[in-house]
């Protein structure tokens, strides 16, 4: 008797065809919800980054009586002028704010392995400026961990200076940042600012913001840890520009005035559409890179006087603290 064979029926080539385009189809819905959690996630970070400096400068106010000065030199000094009459030259000592507030960051290692005494640019403190400190990094950034600009690698003679992403926002303008006139922030080049010289309230007034510059972005140095509220441009008398400098380029460009070194970017950031801000209560707002410039203005300066800018704040940012639900399952998740 014979017997009959049962043959196992497969995947035509057309089935084949539809069920990787459904996978396919499935990827490209599911691939951006993943990218936007890890962004979340990165932002998460970041925010937390800006929140413990908020507390670091807080405590070091507390210790000092005054907000610390983006740069222990005085207007107008920087790398260019290295090294000046000598190591020691007051001129180009230029440590930091992210320098002098480390002790009140955890980081009492590191403040107490720098010799404030010469210039941060210094031999004796490269081991230290070489290191790359996650807390001044936003996770989102994926530019150089060293500053390639020739005034690091030749003029001062080393190319391992490590870079930051947040700076201090100094003045409306750029003109403020060089001298020439008042800068109305709260932490530029040997300031001095109390609590009680904020008089437009520390709710309504920016202290840090992030930043995406690469080469003129040293952490331990002092030369443009501070940045106004609009980029330069080549008219006087402000030579300022007509929107905000949040994640607009060229921020200042370089070449131009001598004693100075380029940034391609002041107040600006990896994250979509604006960039993250730390006012001087502590508090954290995301600003939109189309909010109105007058309002930017108003938020940079310390003692303008300005009308309430509370209502202007909310419709151009939002408040980041506390977290939602979400930001905290994306750390968990796909950090």
């Amino acid at each position: 008797m014979r017997t009959r064979k049962h043959l196992q029926r497969g995947f035509t080539l057309i089935e084949l065809l539809v069920v990787i385009a459904i996978i396919a189809v499935l990827i490209a819905f599911l691939l951006p919800a993943v990218q936007r959690a890890r962004e979340a996630a990165r932002r998460t970070q970041c925010q937390n980054n800006l929140k413990q400096m908020g507390l670091a400068i807080h405590n070091y106010e507390g210790a000092n009586k005054v907000f610390p000065p983006s740069s222990i030199s005085n207007f107008g000094q920087g790398v260019w002028g290295y090294p000046g009459s000598g190591s020691a030259d007051p001129n180009i000592r230029l440590h930091s704010f992210a320098s002098l507030i480390l002790p009140y960051m955890d980081r009492a290692n590191l403040y107490n392995a720098i010799d404030y005494n010469v210039s941060a640019l210094s031999p004796a403190n490269r081991t230290v400026a070489s290191q790359v400190l996650p807390f001044y990094r936003c996770p989102s950034y994926a530019g150089a961990e060293f500053s390639t600009d020739p005034l690091y690698v030749i003029t001062a003679g080393y190319d391992k200076f490590a870079i930051r992403n947040y700076v201090a926002m100094g003045s409306k303008t750029v003109l403020g940042l060089s001298g020439a006139i008042p800068a109305d922030g709260v932490m530029y080049p040997l300031s001095n600012t109390r609590f009680v010289d904020i008089s437009d309230g520390t709710s309504s007034t920016i202290m840090i913001a992030e930043s995406r510059e690469e080469k003129a972005s040293v952490w331990i140095d002092g030369t443009s840890a501070s940045v106004a509220a609009r980029y330069m441009v080549l008219v006087p008398p402000t030579y300022a520009g007509n929107t905000t400098a949040i994640n607009y380029q060229p921020y200042f460009q370089g070449g131009i005035f001598p004693n100075s070194i380029g940034q391609n970017w002041g107040p600006s950031s990896r994250h979509e559409g604006g960039a993250h801000h730390l006012l001087c209560d502590g508090s954290l707002r995301f600003l939109s890179q189309k909010m109105d410039v007058v309002l930017y203005d108003s938020l940079t300066s310390r003692n303008g006087q300005e009308v309430d800018v509370s209502d202007g704040l909310l419709n151009n940012g939002f408040p980041l603290w506390p977290h939602s639900g979400f930001f905290v399952f994306a750390i968990v998740v796909f950090q």
